[in-house]
């Protein structure tokens, strides 16, 4: 019997270079799913706790005494301060005020930020000091923005709109400055 030229079988040496091929394939495959579960198990505890942080701070202002913390802010007493920084011209209360971006991945000395911005540690620990620069060093893993509007009166007691931003330095994909939480209510003068 005379075999034809066209019908060689595949030899062992190119079974096993296709079976390499395959498992190289298999196993980069397995990485990058794996690398993605981790970014998205990481993603969703860094909201989780952006959620937290969000409303503990919205949570702060609300309890405020909305008479001593609404007027001008040379005449609010300390505790109208939420930041941790005592320094001059950070008790802002509940004044109209405040940005949610650019985020101040460094205490700000002047803009519309100052009162309206606070840090966290990786605990979820506001820092505090007695001004911007014994914040200096200190690793920060949160930036916590709120921004206080009055809506226009109807009439009835005074509203305030109080949005809150939370920023995360350790979230993936987090660049660009976007925050990864953002809350609103609406507060009135209880009185």
């Amino acid at each position: 019997m005379r075999a034809f030229h066209g019908d060689r079988g595949v030899t062992l040496a190119e079974t096993m270079i296709a079976v390499l091929i395959a498992l190289i394939g298999v196993f980069s495959l397995g990485s990058v799913v794996f690398q993605s579960t981790a970014t998205t198990q990481n993603q969703g505890t860094e909201v989780t706790r952006a959620t937290i942080y969000t409303q503990d701070k919205l949570e702060k202002l609300l309890s405020l005494n909305f008479g001593n913390c609404a007027q001008s802010a040379s005449l609010q007493p300390a505790d109208c301060n939420t930041t941790g920084i005592t320094a001059s011209g950070w008790t802002q209360g509940l004044l109209a005020g405040g940005a949610l971006s650019p985020v101040q991945l460094a205490c700000p000395s002047s803009g519309a930020s100052v009162g309206y911005v606070d840090y966290l540690d990786a605990n979820g620990i506001q820092l505090a000091g007695t001004s911007c620069s014994a914040l200096a060093g200190i690793p920060v893993s949160y930036v916590r923005m709120w921004q206080i509007t009055d809506l226009a009166s109807t009439g009835g007691p005074t509203i305030k709109n109080v949005t809150v931003a939370v920023y995360s330095q350790n979230a993936i994909g987090s660049v660009g400055g976007k925050p990864i939480i953002i809350v609103t209510s609406l507060f009135s003068n209880p009185n």
